[in-house]
């Protein structure tokens, strides 16, 4: 699977706007949740390095279930290959749910991998069709907007990202405001 992702930075007071013009698109939300993701660093390379990334991500459900107060917490481990572009965010992405992310968290480190400081965001998504964007504000880091879109084979990649570049303008939001730098990445240049 390959994960096509653009990613760009959207003022607080930004956000009540852009989610009514992508309402207007015919996106609608599909939940909010806070996720925290920790990243580890390889045994035998440095991912930093790689353009790697190893992580488990604890994902709580803050809409509750069903109108009732009951949040539900799914863990998922994650690993993502190099970026495959210079213009998005666009690696191959191999993910699986987890039963219970603290053993998991434990099985890393006893082969090895070092966690780094974990990452904690409120995200909000929305969809229509196969295209996902998440509105995230990010701990220590600020908002973000994230257009996602998830392809089988490295062919389509090209017409994923010119199709999420297109949506992003439809947004008023300029191609020169795309960044390719992870929230891991961006909250290490702010501390």
């Amino acid at each position: 699977m390959i994960e096509v992702e653009l990613k760009a930075k959207l003022e607080k007071d930004e956000i009540l706007n852009f989610i009514r013009k992508l309402e207007d698109l015919g996106f609608k939300r599909i939940i909010k949740k806070e996720e925290t993701d920790i990243y580890y660093n390889g045994i035998d390379r440095d991912f930093r390095k790689t353009d790697e990334a190893l992580r488990i991500r604890k994902s709580v459900n803050m809409d509750g279930i069903d109108n009732m107060d009951i949040k539900y917490v799914r863990y998922y481990l994650t690993y993502k290959g190099p970026k495959m572009d210079n213009i998005s965010k666009t690696r191959e992405e191999l993910e699986v749910q987890v039963s219970d992310g603290e053993t998991t968290k434990k099985i890393l480190e006893k082969l090895g991998f070092k966690p780094v400081k974990p990452i904690v965001k409120i995200r909000e998504i929305y969809k229509r069709d196969d295209i996902e964007i998440s509105i995230d504000e990010v701990k220590d880091v600020g908002n973000y907007v994230e257009f996602e879109k998830i392809v089988e084979f490295t062919s389509e990649k090209e017409n994923a990202i010119n199709e999420l570049i297109n949506l992003m303008k439809s947004l008023n939001i300029s191609k020169d405001k795309l960044i390719k730098t992870s929230y891991l990445e961006l909250r290490d240049k702010n501390e």
